[in-house]
């Protein structure tokens, strides 16, 4: 297959090419501003801002806009929305600000939705707690970070379940205020004269990217082992690093996921902890999350 060029050097851009270069990135989505503001009991203040409706228009307004918000007696529902109906001619067609009673879709405006407004009723002067805005798009958005994962904190048994447990170990929720700032962690301890060894598991859902990158705040001391694994959509097992072990302080740890493994959007993986512990040694486990970021660590 030959490279496509969406905009070559020297060729006239054209209104039509350009929506459909906008429409291929982001569709019907507010980019900037258009923030809402309470301007009065009864007006609702828009500032400034940019916006692209699903064919690839992009509204700018370079000004404020207001709407009068009646100060009814029963709960009434609003859309905040810019209507356009697309067509090729000279200048475009003006995109008309409008509310509309009701909770609208993007499936059944044609434009773009700016927010929402829940006005309670009861004649109760509008307020900022009333209002309901779109997220802001931008490509930018889907650039994934070390420090967005989907994070669990075990405590309480939070977010796990238990399960091939040999021998015996004590399993308990930890504030350990004896160091320099307070810890709050999962203690695996074995309390008993022989070796035991459990496995915690942990369930996560697959988004549109797989996940990548494992991070995991854990403790381990020597001859306490901690060996994550994961279980893709296929139910196929990868062991993501060697043991965590003789290393008792609590740190956070960067492990890649293997790109072999299959993750399927909108079905569950599963993360496996499985520990094995020596007698009289422990496990602190105090938070791990799964990411989709995916360069190096």
């Amino acid at each position: 297959m030959s490279q496509k060029r969406i905009q070559d050097y020297g060729s006239p851009v054209t209104a039509s090419s350009l929506k459909n270069l906008t429409s291929s990135l982001v569709t019907s989505a507010v980019l900037s501003g258009n923030d809402f503001l309470v301007d009065a009991p009864d007006r609702l203040k828009i500032n400034p801002g940019s916006s692209v409706t699903h064919q690839g228009v992009i509204i700018k307004e370079d000004e404020p806009k207001y709407l009068n918000i009646v100060n009814t007696s029963n709960p009434v529902d609003y859309t905040v929305y810019y209507n356009h109906e697309d067509a090729d001619v000279s200048g475009g067609v003006a995109a008309i600000l409008t509310l509309a009673t009701g909770l609208l879709t993007e499936s059944t405006v044609e434009g773009v939705i700016l927010g929402y407004i829940r006005y309670p009723g009861s004649g109760v002067p509008l307020a900022q707690s009333h209002f309901i805005q779109a997220p802001k798009v931008g490509v930018e958005e889907e650039v994934h970070t070390k420090i967005n994962s989907d994070w669990l904190v075990p405590i309480k048994s939070f977010g796990y379940m238990q399960t091939n447990n040999s021998g015996t170990l004590n399993i308990t929720d930890t504030f350990d205020i004896s160091g320099p700032k307070p810890e709050m962690y999962v203690k695996i301890r074995n309390n008993t004269g022989l070796s035991a060894s459990t496995t915690l598991v942990f369930p996560f859902k697959v988004k549109e990217s797989p996940y990548a990158l494992l991070q995991l705040v854990v403790g381990a001391e020597i001859n306490a082992l901690v060996t994550p694994i994961i279980i893709d959509s296929n139910g196929t097992s990868t062991v993501l690093s060697s043991a965590i072990s003789n290393s008792p302080s609590i740190l956070l740890r960067s492990i890649s996921i293997s790109r072999d493994t299959v993750q399927t959007p909108n079905t569950l993986v599963y993360l496996q902890l499985q520990m094995v512990i020596a007698s009289n040694r422990e496990v602190n486990l105090q938070a791990l999350g799964l990411n989709q970021y995916n360069l190096p660590v």
